[in-house]
């Protein structure tokens, strides 16, 4: 009789171990999601590109100032060159779609081709996605051009000139 329970107590516990075991499967199985970008209930309405000042340079422009009020502009830039420098991001021309280095950017600044106090617009690329679940809009940024003001030598603008592009996912 002895013998008998402890055949069971090894029968139970291997069956309790492999319980667990295909618990652990299926708990990880479900935690792993290969299209984390892709919403399950979701409409995809398709990619838009728009520019955004990011100075506003005309002081009775009121619309302006009150769109901007809340950018704290410089952190947002030097956030974005720190990502850079420390090679967590991959910058781009935006022209030639050629990665420039940290280096290059560098140099590019300190010769004076241009200053990070005259970056003045942001170039967006969105994905624009409808949850219907959650009954709201996410934007799902594709890529960003980072542009700077271009004046010629009386002052007056030109335009912008695009220093580099980052791609966040294709």
């Amino acid at each position: 009789m002895r013998r008998l329970r402890a055949k069971d107590s090894l029968l139970t516990g291997t069956i309790l171990r492999q319980f667990f075991l295909l618990w652990l499967i299926i708990l990880v199985g479900a935690c792993h999601h290969p299209d984390k970008d892709k919403l399950p209930n979701a409409e995809l309405f398709g990619k838009i590109i728009y520019d955004t000042d990011i100075i506003n340079r005309d002081s009775t422009d009121a619309w302006g100032a009150e769109c901007l009020s809340g950018l704290n502009r410089k952190v947002l830039i030097d956030k974005v060159f720190d990502s850079v420098f420390a090679g967590k991001i991959t910058p781009y021309d935006y022209f030639t779609g050629e990665k420039i280095t940290p280096p290059q950017i560098r140099e590019m600044e300190s010769s004076g081709e241009f200053s990070r106090e005259n970056i003045s617009r942001l170039k967006f690329e969105e994905r624009w996605v409808w949850d219907d679940e959650k009954v709201e809009m996410q934007k799902q940024l594709i890529s960003l051009t980072i542009a700077y003001d271009v004046f010629d030598n009386a002052g007056k603008s030109r335009g912008q000139k695009p220093i580099f592009k980052l791609v966040f996912r294709k």
